[in-house]
């Protein structure tokens, strides 16, 4: 009788299965790792910073990611490369935006242990197998055109050494023009963002999958 049962239970398992809905791609995630200029620093929302924009339209566009956004306003490559071992392993993610060294510039800082830091960090994201998006900036030409010059260069120099993606200049289209700048002038305003994210966008979707 209990044998009957449970070839009963069987059989109705094999006709219930197909009925189950299971999800064919779970949803991989893309580690915004960044400061303020990722962080939607003096906006209204987050939602109106270019990371909330990139969830949307990976939503709209249907990519199967979701964004966590990491990033934190006066980060510097110091402080997210002792943060970034432990946001791998908390986010498991396939995809990493590596959005730091503004406030490196900004306070002068010695690109060479900028360049380091990156690197540190660069080589980390290898170990864990991850897809990298590195994100380069510009400083003010009031720094020097020798030490300015050499910091942009540093994340050209680091995408050819390991192979990553490169977006040379996270504000093309947007530094310099006041109607798109915060009071502060280094700060993007809300309407700056989409133009960010059409910058981040034109590389980042050469790493995508889709369903």
């Amino acid at each position: 009788m209990y044998s009957r049962f449970l070839l009963w239970l069987f059989k109705l398992s094999l006709i219930l299965m197909p009925l189950v809905a299971i999800p064919s791609h779970a949803a991989s995630t893309i580690l915004v790792f960044g400061d303020s200029l990722s962080a939607a620093y003096g906006l209204s929302s987050p939602e109106r910073g270019w990371v909330s924009l990139l969830d949307s339209r990976l939503k709209a566009e249907r990519y199967p990611y979701q964004v966590v956004n990491a990033s934190i306003s006066g980060e510097t490559t110091a402080g997210g490369l002792s943060r970034l071992k432990q946001a791998i392993a908390q986010h498991q993610p396939s995809i990493l935006i590596l959005e730091l060294g503004a406030n490196d510039g900004l306070r002068g800082l010695p690109v060479d242990a900028m360049q380091q830091n990156l690197t540190k960090m660069l080589t980390l994201a290898k170990q864990n197998n991850l897809k990298v998006l590195l994100v380069g900036m510009r400083i003010p030409p009031n720094y020097g055109p020798q030490y300015t010059q050499a910091f942009h260069d540093s994340f050209t120099t680091l995408a050819k050494q390991f192979k990553v993606s490169l977006v040379p200049f996270l504000l093309e289209n947007v530094a310099g023009k006041p109607d798109l700048n915060q009071d502060d002038g280094l700060h993007p305003t809300a309407d700056a963002q989409p133009i960010i994210l059409n910058t981040i966008w034109a590389t980042l979707q050469t790493l995508l999958k889709k369903k």
